[in-house]
């Protein structure tokens, strides 16, 4: 075994030196591999601008309803402000005026819907507020053209000539008239939303309305007051019904919705001022309604804030993220909330966050 080791393992002082050297060179190649491997593994990618693209094309989509401001709108002048304000994304906003950019016009609401970016929902919400007024022909269409693409639209000879108040004339007087259903449907929107007409060229202003048909109706349009109401009528509205909302002026079928589902969400109204709240609510409409309106001694719903999760806080209209985080930290801290005021006491909200939901709130 000596002599096996001697004749194999039997190296010269310059040959030890070299494997040496060899080895040295190795484990400096391992260990670089090595250090390289863990410092790869270990390093973090920075993904922040590709995150912060996602945001911004997420948010160019997003609607934004939950805090948006319903109102009647013509969508052929409406800026783009005001079509941000209605909620609708960034997206559907551009497609809109990119669509008027192109010397398109909306001639009635359903139009709307021709613009691609625009999404169903979208629309769903919006539909009841669109008021399109009568367009003026620009050099594009000539009056015949335009007769010939929209000649659906014009209007016969009256039907039936009598005395009518365009503000109180039911659906059916305005058909025997000569308005056309749809015609008929657009003048109880407009004053459903609101809208008067003050003066008897004010019909013209209805969309689809024939001008020849408008001017042979002006003698027999007689405008009354615009008092809201002149009947004896007070509604509770914790308690009232659709059919009940309904009998106020103004006040229809939309509208009466709206504020039942309004009430649902904050759990029962405190005072009359809070349908001022409710969206697409006018302040010429709320001041005609607001004589006729009273909330009773009907308790409203609370939420539990010792028992409350995130969701459910914020499912109501007066608590935002920012307030129920607040109550929930405040919560974590305290363990067991023995009473609303605490929150204020110990600075978990400020005076006028606490007195806005005070009502809406319990710890039991």
């Amino acid at each position: 075994m000596k002599k096996f080791f001697k004749e194999y393992f039997n190296f010269s002082k310059r040959e030890q030196n070299g494997l040496i050297v060899l080895f040295v060179l190795l484990i400096a190649i391992i260990g670089t591999d090595i250090f390289i491997s863990v410092r790869k593994s270990n390093q973090k990618v920075d993904f922040s601008d590709f995150e912060t693209e996602i945001d911004s094309f997420l948010v160019y989509q997003q609607t934004h309803f939950d805090d948006s401001e319903l109102f009647a709108f013509d969508p052929n002048t409406a800026s783009r402000e005001d079509l941000l304000r209605l909620g609708l994304s960034p997206k559907s906003v551009n497609g809109i005026m990119n669509y008027r950019d192109k010397g398109y016009k909306f001639y009635k609401p359903e139009d709307i819907t021709r613009v691609r970016t625009l999404k169903p929902e979208e629309y769903e919400v919006i539909k009841d507020y669109i008021v399109i007024e009568r367009q003026q022909y620009n050099n594009k269409y000539s009056r015949s053209d335009y007769r010939h693409e929209y000649r659906d639209n014009d209007n016969a000879q009256p039907a039936e000539l009598f005395e009518f108040d365009p503000n109180t004339a039911t659906k059916d007087e305005l058909e025997r008239l000569g308005f056309k259903p749809w015609q008929a449907d657009n003048i109880v929107k407009y004053r459903n939303k609101g809208g008067r007409f003050k003066q008897p060229s004010d019909i013209s202003k209805i969309h689809g309305v024939d001008a020849d048909f408008a001017e042979s109706l002006m003698p027999y349009i007689k405008i009354g007051t615009l008092e809201t109401a002149s009947y004896d009528i007070i509604v509770n509205l914790n308690t009232a019904s659709e059919s009940d909302l309904q009998k106020l002026k103004g006040i229809g079928a939309a509208y009466s919705k709206r504020i039942i589902d309004y009430r649902n969400k904050l759990g029962g109204f405190v005072t009359v001022e809070q349908v001022r709240e409710v969206y697409g609510m006018t302040d010429e409409l709320y001041n005609g309604i607001l004589p006729y309106l009273e909330v009773g001694n009907e308790p409203v719903r609370t939420i539990n804030i010792n028992t409350a999760d995130f969701t459910t806080l914020v499912s109501h209209p007066y608590i935002d993220k920012k307030i129920a985080n607040a109550i929930l930290n405040y919560r974590d801290f305290a363990k067991t909330i023995k009473s609303t005021d605490e929150l204020v006491k110990q600075k978990a909200l400020s005076q006028s966050e606490y007195d806005k939901i005070s009502k809406y709130i319990s710890v039991k």
